[in-house]
C-alpha cells in the first residue's frame, strides 16, 4: 500500500492510496469466493466455483470492486496506522481512479482538538447564597396553601376561594353544520377563583373573574366572541359563545396555624423556630445549588470561548443525528410523532433541524469537547470515596424500581446502569470542582497521574468500572 497526502482542510485528510496487484490478488480470490457463494452456479457447490468462472460470468471489474470493499474492510486501520493520523470517524471513498489494481482516495475526518489557552486565568466573582426573613415566611406560607383545608361559606365568592359549578356553553346563533346552538354539554366543574392557568385557561382566558361575588345556587352568563388568537380550532375564530354557570357550592380555604400539630406534618421538630430553621436550610441549600450552577455556566462559557475547538463537519453532523435521535425516542415514549412536534412548534422538520437542532449540536460539541480538554489537562481523577456515597444513594433512590424487575440479566443491566450514573456524577463533580476552585483563583497544583492501583481509597477494593474524560457523561457538557 503506498500512501499519498493531498490535502489537510476543514479539519479533514485527504489520501490517495495505490495498491499493488501482488497485495490484492487474495482479495480478488476471496471476492470471488463469496460472490459464488451468494449465487448459484451450476455444476458447483456454493463458494466452490473456480475464479476464472466466476470471472467469466460477472467478469473482472465486479470482482474487482468486491474485492476493493473486502480490501478496505480489512485494510482500513492499517491504512489509518500508516497515515499516522488520529481518525474523528470513519473515512469516505471519495474517487476510484482504478480497480484492479485499486488506486483511489479516500478523506478522513481528523480527532477534534482543543487548544484551552490561558485557561488557568480564567475569574468569576461568585455571589454566596443568602436567605431572607422573608423568603421563610413565604415558603411557610405555601407550605399552609398546600395543607389548608376548605369549609362551605355563606359569603359572597372572594379570590381564593373554591367553586363548584355546573356549566354549559351556547353558540349565541345556531350551528350551520349541525343545526344546533350546543357547543359543551352541561358538566361539572371545579374552579378557583384567581387560578385561571391552572384550569389552562378553560373555558376562556380569565373565566373565574365572572365568578367573583357568587353564592351557592346564582346563575351566571357569560358571552365570549373568540379571536383568532384565543380561539381553541381555527373554525371557533369570530364565533359569539354564551356560558351558562349555576353555582354549586362556594368554599372557602382554611389555613392551618403553624404551631405544633401543624409542624407534625413536616418531622419531628420540637419547637416552631426549630422549624423555621430547617426551613430556612432547606431554602439556603436550593439557592447554594443554584449559585453554583450558575457560576459553573458562566465558567464553562469562558472556558470554551477561549479555547480553539477544531473538528470536522462530519464530527458536527454525528452530533446533531445523535442528538435527532434521541429527541425522536423521547417523543416516541411519549407517543408523538416527530413531524407532528414540529408542526406544534411552528416548523417543518428540515427548518427545525438547521435553526434549533444544529445551533444546540454545535454548542453541545463545543462544551463537552472542552470539558472533556480540561479534564485532561488538569488531570482530573474519581474521588472513589465520593463515588461509593454516590452510588449508595442511587441505588437507595432506585430500590422500588429495582425490586420490580424480575429476570437476572435485566437486574444485572440496571444495577451497571446505576453504577454508570454515579460514576460519571462523581467524575462530573470532581471536574467543576476544579473549575470553580481555578475561577475563584485559588489554582490548585495539577497533580501528576498515579497508576490505576494507587489512585484507589487504600484500604478499599479497586472499583469494577474505569473512567475515561472522553466517555464523561454527555450531560457533564449541559450544566
Amino acid at each position: 500500500m503506498k500512501i499519498e497526502s493531498k490535502s489537510t482542510e476543514n479539519h479533514e485528510a485527504t489520501f490517495e492510496v495505490s495498491v499493488t496487484a501482488e497485495e490484492f490478488q487474495p482479495y480478488k480470490q476471496q471476492a470471488a469466493r463469496k460472490m459464488a457463494a451468494q449465487a448459484k452456479i451450476p455444476g458447483f457447490r456454493p463458494g466452490k466455483a473456480p475464479y476464472d468462472i466466476v470471472q467469466r460470468l460477472y467478469g473482472g471489474e465486479a470482482i474487482a470492486q468486491e474485492a476493493l470493499d473486502l480490501y478496505l474492510e480489512k485494510e482500513y486501520s492499517r491504512l489509518i496506522d500508516e497515515a499516522e493520523i488520529e481518525p474523528g470517524g470513519m473515512g469516505n471513498l471519495t474517487k476510484v481512479d482504478a480497480f484492479d489494481p485499486p488506486v483511489f482516495t479516500v478523506r478522513i475526518p481528523l480527532a477534534p482538538t482543543v487548544d484551552l489557552g490561558e485557561y488557568r486565568e480564567i475569574r468569576e466573582d461568585f455571589e454566596e447564597a443568602a436567605v431572607a426573613d422573608d423568603e421563610v415566611q413565604e415558603m411557610i406560607e405555601k407550605l399552609r396553601d398546600q395543607n389548608a383545608t376548605t369549609e362551605p361559606t355563606d359569603s359572597a365568592a372572594e379570590n381564593g376561594d373554591h367553586v363548584s359549578v355546573m356549566i354549559k356553553g351556547d353558540y349565541k346563533e345556531i350551528d350551520p353544520d349541525t343545526g344546533k346552538t350546543d357547543f359543551i354539554a352541561e358538566t361539572p366543574q371545579d374552579f378557583v377563583i384567581g387560578q385561571d392557568a391552572e384550569n389552562g385557561g378553560w373555558p376562556i382566558a380569565g373565566f373565574t373573574k365572572n365568578l367573583l361575588g357568587v353564592k351557592a345556587g346564582d346563575v351566571v352568563t357569560t358571552e365570549h366572541t373568540y379571536s383568532e388568537k384565543d380561539a381553541p380550532v381555527e373554525s371557533l375564530a369570530g364565533r359569539e359563545v354564551i356560558f351558562t354557570t349555576t353555582v354549586q357550592s362556594v368554599k372557602r380555604s382554611v389555613k392551618p396555624e403553624v404551631d405544633a400539630e401543624f409542624i407534625k406534618n413536616f418531622g419531628e421538630y420540637e419547637t416552631v423556630e426549630a422549624f423555621t430553621d430547617f426551613v430556612r436550610e432547606q431554602i439556603l441549600h436550593t439557592k447554594q445549588a443554584e449559585s453554583q450552577n450558575a457560576y459553573i455556566e458562566k465558567l464553562t462559557d469562558k472556558l470554551v470561548e477561549g479555547a480553539k475547538i477544531e473538528y470536522a463537519p462530519a464530527t458536527l453532523e454525528a452530533e446533531a443525528q445523535s442528538m435527532l435521535d434521541n429527541l425522536k425516542k423521547r417523543l416516541a415514549h411519549d407517543g408523538i410523532d416527530f413531524e407532528l412536534y414540529c408542526k406544534l412548534s411552528k416548523s417543518d422538520p428540515e427548518t427545525f433541524v438547521e435553526e434549533k437542532l444544529q445551533p444546540d449540536a454545535e454548542r453541545q460539541l463545543k462544551r463537552r469537547l472542552t470539558i472533556q480538554e480540561f479534564a485532561r489537562t488538569e488531570k482530573i481523577k474519581l474521588d472513589f470515596e465520593k463515588f461509593k456515597t454516590l452510588l449508595g444513594q442511587v441505588q437507595s433512590e432506585a430500590a422500588a424500581e429495582y425490586a420490580r424487575i424480575k429476570p437476572k440479566k435485566e437486574k444485572d443491566a440496571f444495577l451497571n446502569g446505576l453504577t454508570d450514573v454515579a460514576m460519571n456524577q462523581a467524575f462530573s463533580d470532581a471536574i467543576f470542582d476544579r473549575l470553580i476552585a481555578i475561577g475563584k483563583g485559588e489554582n490548585p497544583e495539577i497533580e501528576p497521574a498515579a497508576p490505576a492501583a494507587e489512585s484507589v481509597v487504600e484500604g478499599s477494593a479497586a472499583p469494577s468500572v474505569s473512567v475515561d474524560s472522553n466517555e464523561v457523561l454527555d450531560a457533564s457538557a449541559e450544566i
